[in-house]
């Protein structure tokens, strides 16, 4: 392992890189029926290295449901859908849990990723979703969006969801 303060002029790659991180700003996504996104942060144009991996933690919690309002909650990369949870019939306090690693294999303005993605509620009867995604013609030369999209079935004052935390590692 290289010691960067000897004369290295690149750094250890061994080391997690912290993209971009939130937590506790409160904001929500409530009575309506049009999907938004919760937070969303664009890697910067040429950021990405064939073998990096692009590392996504984030969780949310229903702050208040109507009755048998669902929500789904949907991790995005680059502009597609890497992993959408079930429609759930959440309750209040219920949490919702998305995690991927996004492994470039190619760069450029045709760049390859794969992802594997999972989403995770504590909802009673709750379906934990694992997905696997080729991500193909996907401009590692410009920015790539990282988005957790929601959707709530019905509009009402009581339908809100908030976004906790999340975190965008470049491993």
């Amino acid at each position: 392992m290289a010691n960067v303060l000897y004369g290295q002029n690149k750094l250890d790659n061994s080391i997690s890189q912290k993209l971009f991180s939130e937590a506790g700003t409160g904001r929500e996504h409530e009575n309506t029926t049009t999907a938004a996104d919760l937070f969303s942060y664009t890697i910067p144009a040429n950021t990405l290295e064939k073998g990096d991996i692009v590392r996504i933690k984030v969780f949310c919690t229903v702050v208040d449901s109507n009755g048998s309002d669902t929500l789904t909650p949907i991790l995005n990369f680059g502009g597609t859908a890497i992993a959408t949870g079930a429609a759930l019939d959440v309750a209040d306090s219920d949490i919702v849990y998305a995690w991927a690693d996004v492994h470039c294999t190619a760069t450029g303005s045709s760049g390859t990723l794969t992802s594997i993605a999972e989403i995770r509620t504590d909802a009673l009867g709750a379906v934990h979703v694992i997905a696997t995604t080729a991500l193909t013609s996907m401009d590692t030369t410009g920015g790539l969006a990282v988005a957790l999209n929601v959707d709530w079935d019905a509009a009402h004052a009581d339908n809100e969801v908030r976004i906790d935390a999340v975190s965008i590692e470049l491993v």
